[in-house]
């Protein structure tokens, strides 16, 4: 569209021109510019968030590019067992991809896997954990805008996950991926400073009111806010991981209350976002309480309580 547009552009000039000066040939323009395949080709790197089954052989994807954002785009035969395109396809992985222009979904022609992840499908609570971080890129981008924040983000978390030796590990990664995708997408909590009166919060009676995004002070109005008291390892915990990077989230592991508490506000703030729910948060619930809780690990820096 962008050459045709360009093209007819040059051509009303040169009729414009061809009044003024006869000598001006119109016809040395082409009504069309030949196209070549080639031309309806284009690569992007992408993580598979989901896959939808159509037809006998057919999948539509959902994938989140760096520069394209999210896009739906379709796999043709992929099911089938000698398709050369299927390897690399399956939800989590990290591809790089060819697709061509299509009416409804852009199709695959190749595909590269680059990252597997690979200890994801070892382990429920991982497999687990790992859709949950899915989901959330998924609710919070948008179709076909720029989104190099919110992939980058979900490649570290995958790839800290794939990591991550313990279930609190995976759950702090979890609760990073939270807050910086939240900073990412333009709703970063206020953890510093009361929403309120923007006095600084020091350790103490404090409260954190999620739909209004941020933590309010022992001084100020709690219920008009619809705020519910927030620890001081919660807030510690919260602030940690909003400044840290995500790679290093799973070093500081909470304990079980602690962890419980940040995962209350933070999944507040996010359906209050989001106005709803995610389907990967109960399934993730259930595999938390049925898999054993490991002890930190080895490399954990510190323990908050």
């Amino acid at each position: 569209m962008l050459i045709e547009n360009g093209l007819h552009l040059r051509l009303d000039v040169r009729h414009e021109l061809a009044k003024l000066d006869p000598s001006v040939h119109v016809r040395s323009v082409p009504d069309r510019l030949p196209v070549s395949p080639r031309s309806r080709l284009y690569k992007t790197e992408a993580i598979v968030l989901r896959g939808l089954d159509l037809g006998e052989a057919d999948r539509v994807l959902t994938v989140l590019t760096p520069h394209l954002g999210k896009l739906r785009v379709i796999a043709k035969g992929v099911r089938r067992p000698r398709s050369r395109i299927g390897g690399g396809l399956e939800p989590l992985g990290r591809v790089d991809l060819v697709l061509a222009l299509g009416r409804t979904f852009d199709v695959v022609t190749q595909s590269q896997l680059l990252d597997p992840h690979l200890g994801l499908r070892a382990d429920l609570h991982a497999t687990a954990a790992a859709w949950y971080l899915a989901e959330l890129a998924d609710r919070f981008c948008e179709e076909r805008a720029e989104s190099a924040a919110a992939f980058e983000l979900l490649g570290q978390g995958l790839t800290a996950l794939d990591a991550a030796p313990s279930i609190p590990a995976r759950d702090a990664i979890a609760r990073a991926f939270e807050l910086h995708l939240l900073e990412a997408m333009g709703y970063r909590p206020e953890l510093g400073s009361c929403i309120e009166c923007g006095a600084e919060v020091e350790p103490g009676r404090n409260a954190y009111a999620a739909v209004a995004g941020g933590v309010v002070g022992p001084e100020c109005d709690h219920a008009s806010l619809t705020a519910a008291a927030i620890s001081t390892a919660a807030l510690k915990a919260m602030r940690h991981f909003q400044r840290a990077p995500l790679d290093e989230a799973g070093r500081v592991v909470m304990t079980r209350p602690v962890g419980r508490e940040v995962e209350r506000h933070l999944h507040a703030t996010v359906s209050a976002v989001l106005e709803r729910e995610l389907r990967t948060r109960d399934f993730l619930d259930e595999v938390s309480r049925i898999e054993t809780v490991t002890p930190p690990a080895a490399g954990a820096t510190s323990v908050l309580r």
